[in-house]
């Protein structure tokens, strides 16, 4: 299936109001990205007024208003991750109080349109599924596969192990993939391919 996130870490400054919003944006790779994230932005702007917040990572979904009124923040900016299709990707919207109240309306239009805009500087990038497949072929065939395997771009390829029989090769690639890399297996080894647990 795969999913669509940001394509790099990306910041932005707005200021509205006298209020200055710093908008972050970052893909995690694994969950705990969020917390050493969220520390590093707390720790960088320690004296901010508000650290709100949205992330999505599978089934962990969670958001803050950091103490702006409730609905005006988090929740908003969780909106904006949801309408753009985004996982794996947490959002910080960083405040500095300008003297200047905004209203909740205001607040909501800030903290979203921050968001939005860091996410359109930031772009996108579709990740995509990928398996692992062990497979043994004969030794007459080994330069053939290796010469196939040369020609799968997006394929990884980890270093043969040899047995009695051949030669035993783990690879990497899209799952989109498998099925064609599997016909053209069976073409330069005559059928003689063995798929390893």
């Amino acid at each position: 299936m795969g999913y669509l996130t940001v394509a790099k870490e990306h910041e932005r400054l707005e200021e509205i109001k006298g209020s200055r919003f710093y908008a972050f944006v970052t893909p995690l790779k694994t969950f705990d990205d969020v917390d050493a994230y969220l520390n590093a932005v707390r720790g960088r702007y320690a004296d901010a007024s508000h650290h709100c917040f949205a992330y999505k990572f599978d089934e962990y979904v969670r958001f803050s208003d950091d103490g702006e009124p409730g609905g005006t923040a988090g929740r908003p900016m969780l909106e904006v991750l949801n309408k753009r299709g985004l996982e794996h990707v947490l959002a910080v919207v960083t405040r500095y109080f300008g003297g200047t109240k905004l209203g909740a309306g205001g607040l909501v239009r800030a903290y979203s349109g921050s968001l939005a805009k860091a996410l359109d500087e930031a772009g996108t990038y579709q990740v995509k599924d990928r398996c692992n497949v062990t497979f043994e072929v004969p030794f007459t065939a080994m330069d053939s596969v290796h010469r196939l395997l040369d020609d799968w771009a997006e394929l990884v390829k980890g270093e043969p192990d040899f047995t009695a029989q051949g030669m035993v090769l783990a690879v990497n690639l899209l799952e989109a993939d498998l099925e064609s890399l599997k016909s053209e297996l069976v073409a330069v080894t005559r059928g003689d391919v063995r798929y390893l647990e």
